[in-house]
């Protein structure tokens, strides 16, 4: 039998042998291309917040990075880390009025801006979904600064406002794959906060495209997560049947489950622009409603901008219908203020007047703005009977969603509070919440809280309401200058 060519045979290795290179084992498998989905990803988020690079200088805050996403392999590394802190439940709601984080406080703009708003025709509403937002943030903006030529309303539902939050703080670290890479919570918190910051300009700026689903406009009120975003589409598509609804989303499954509710959908392509987007949409629209006639109002803003979760207009006062009017006696019993016998009475009986009506006022806003959702607030007292340093901390708590659009149209920039700072800086305290000891404390307490008062009742109670606390504030007038005689 030959023996194996080996140097330690007792033949050795032939002159041939000696100068071949031997190896031995399985051969090795051709390396694998390293993939860099990730570090692009990082490096590119890093280079915005190290070099303010993807900048847009067309709009109005220059501090907002617009950091894109190019192929499919960042879009989905983005979708699946947002999919995952979604299922894992990292991304869990916030309890309904504060879903808008701090970093969506409205600040106050008095300059005046006009805008022009699409009323009628061919309008198309665009749900926008948290990874698509995170993704392509450029594209978002391109598609409202399109929006009045292409028919557009953006729509950000309640839900991404929550997911955003949680995202801005995020430390999470997920793995992509087997590849190895893992994507960073931070990176990923920048590119929400980024999101928030054009979501509180768009507002801040009381746009007339970009608009924040109300808590009343949702069909199920248990939806949950992507359920929820879905629940927002079918709203829209419900509400508005001669419109257009969109989805704007990477998520496959949530793209699915609109496509099975024949909702159109819109996800990430190579080369994608928002002008394309928009075209394709417009000419959907038309195919589909046919070529309607086009109306546009023109929006001047003079006063401080607001939101709500959006974004509900000014509470506008209520068509009456006819009204009675106080009955003459009791005009004549509130009118009548004497037999009181010191000014420590008179301070007393107007304080708990006031006290009353106002905690009463309040909580009709209140049912007015979150109807049957107000059993959900949290640490909400859901009766009427508050003290004035209660309800004082009512109008500051829900100021931005329910109580800012009523004072706006007030001059001298008044407000129901204290305030120091601004914006994401403001510091609000209550005032006026302690019973009058002294005449004058006892006139400046009477006039505020009339205007307060005032300013409540012409913007959501009935003629025969505001005839009566006509009544009411000249009768606490009337009182505290009877207390200079005690």
């Amino acid at each position: 039998m030959n023996e194996l060519p080996s140097k330690y045979s007792s033949v050795g290795l032939s002159p041939e042998d000696q100068h071949k290179v031997i190896t031995s084992g399985p051969p090795k498998r051709p390396r694998k291309p390293i993939e860099y989905t990730i570090r692009t990803i990082e490096s590119k988020i890093q280079d915005a917040v190290t070099n303010q690079t993807y900048q847009n200088s067309n709009y109005i805050d220059e501090d907002i990075e617009m950091v894109p996403m190019d192929t499919d392999k960042e879009v989905d590394a983005i979708s699946s880390y947002i999919a995952y802190c979604r299922d894992s439940g990292n991304l869990s709601s916030h309890s309904h009025d504060e879903y808008l984080g701090d970093d969506m406080m409205i600040d106050e703009h008095h300059n005046n801006i006009t805008e022009l708003e699409i009323i009628e025709g061919n309008i198309s509403f665009l749900v926008v979904d948290t990874n698509f937002i995170i993704s392509h943030l450029q594209i978002i903006d391109e598609l409202r600064e399109l929006a009045i030529e292409f028919g557009l309303k953006i729509i950000l539902p309640i839900p991404v406002i929550q997911e955003l939050d949680g995202l801005k703080n995020s430390t999470k670290i997920q793995s992509n794959g087997g590849s190895g890479e893992m994507l960073s919570g931070v990176s990923v918190g920048h590119l929400a906060r980024w999101a928030n910051e054009w979501i509180y300009t768009s507002l801040a700026n009381s746009s007339t495209v970009v608009k924040g689903q109300k808590l009343s406009q949702r069909i199920d009120r248990d939806a949950m997560k992507d359920d929820a975003i879905l629940d927002c589409c079918i709203y829209f598509k419900q509400t508005h049947p001669h419109n257009l609804v969109v989805l704007l989303s990477n998520d496959k499954n949530l793209c699915s489950k609109a496509l099975m509710n024949d909702m159109l959908t819109v996800s990430f392509r190579k080369d994608m622009t928002a002008e394309l987007i928009a075209s394709m949409i417009f000419n959907q629209n038309i195919n589909t409603f046919g070529k309607l006639e086009t109306k546009v109002s023109t929006t001047v803003h003079h006063q401080p901008a607001y939101s709500h979760a959006y974004t509900s207009p000014p509470p506008q006062q209520q068509q009456q219908q006819k009204h009675l009017e106080p009955s003459k006696e009791w005009i004549e019993a509130a009118q009548d203020i004497n037999g009181f016998q010191s000014f420590s009475e008179i301070s007393s009986k107007v304080y708990n007047e006031i006290e009353t009506i106002l905690s009463s006022a309040l909580h009709h806003c209140m049912k007015a703005e979150f109807g049957d959702d107000l059993d959900l607030i949290r640490d909400y007292d859901n009766s009427s009977g508050k003290t004035i340093a209660e309800s004082a901390n009512v109008l500051i708590r829900f100021w931005f969603p329910v109580f800012q659009p009523y004072f706006s149209p007030l001059p001298g920039n008044f407000k129901p509070f204290e305030e120091t700072g601004s914006g994401k800086s403001s510091h609000k305290t209550p005032i006026f919440i302690q019973q009058p000891t002294t005449i004058k404390e006892l006139y400046a307490f009477v006039e505020f809280w009339s205007t307060v008062l005032d300013t409540i009742y012409d913007a959501i109670m009935g003629e025969t309401e505001q005839q009566a606390l006509e009544v009411l504030t000249t009768r606490w007038k009337k009182m505290a200058s009877s207390s200079q005689m005690h």
